[in-house]
């Protein structure tokens, strides 16, 4: 008699715990979405970083490396576009990094700000896409090769209001 109600409570937690709104957040869930290579376009707070990173990718067949050197900025966003649109209220959880080669693309920007859209390709995440998706606030922030920047947001785009990304508990 007990045992039939332990497996029913069982399934139930099994669902549960599977039921990724429980444990992902919109942000988590929309990039799970999206796939590298894609264009997206963010809004949100950014500050540019003060010095130039390195990047280095290896050729497994032949073991080569190629150095490559970067700048970038972080971004915690407000409104993503990308394959549908998020607006979320911004949280540190969410940060994206925007990468670039070419510093007079952003020699306009500011150090620091929130008023500009940002334009680019998915590239990856930090830790692959299971690092997105593998748990909330695992981190595994989306890179992001920027390509262009305005103060205006895209044309033809229904803009929605921010939601909540987060439990009110944090």
């Amino acid at each position: 008699m007990l045992l039939p109600q332990i497996l029913r409570a069982g399934v139930v937690v099994l669902t549960l715990l599977w039921s990724s709104p429980l444990w992902a957040d919109a942000f988590v869930e929309f990039f799970a979405k999206q796939k590298v290579g894609q264009e997206i376009t963010v809004t949100g707070g950014f500050r540019k970083f003060h010095y130039k990173r390195q990047f280095y990718q290896r050729d497994y067949r032949t073991g080569d490396v190629q150095y490559y050197d970067y700048f970038g900025l972080s971004m915690v966003p407000t409104t993503i576009i990308g394959d549908g649109t998020l607006s979320i209220v911004a949280s540190l959880f969410d940060t994206m990094l925007f990468v670039y080669v070419d510093e007079a693309l952003v020699k306009d920007l500011p150090e620091e700000g929130d008023n500009f859209w940002f334009t680019g390709t998915l590239i990856g995440y930090q830790y692959g896409i299971s690092g997105i998706t593998s748990g909330a606030r695992s981190g595994g922030d989306p890179y992001i090769l920027l390509k262009h920047i305005s103060k205006e947001p895209p044309p033809g785009r229904n803009l929605l209001q921010p939601q909540n990304s987060h439990s009110s508990s944090e």
